[in-house]
């Protein structure tokens, strides 16, 4: 751990932190990587539909509320 704290100290970075509904993206992959039994590979060519959607808002950076 100090060997890490040292190099951080050398390191110009910032830590922020988002809400999974910020990064849809980001939490659908985690969320499949989660249930996968075995290796899968994700072909962009034949991506779930939703997945789509979700590429294409965040492409377009449209804002992504968090409810509750």
């Amino acid at each position: 751990m100090r060997k890490i704290r040292d190099i951080l100290l050398t390191l110009n970075f910032r830590i922020s932190h988002i809400y999974r509904e910020g990064n849809m993206c980001a939490d659908w992959l985690a969320r499949k990587g989660a249930h996968l039994v075995e290796y899968e590979e994700i072909d962009i060519l034949n991506l779930d539909i939703s997945f789509k959607g979700m590429i294409l808002v965040d492409k377009v950076a449209l804002p992504n509320f968090r409810h509750g």
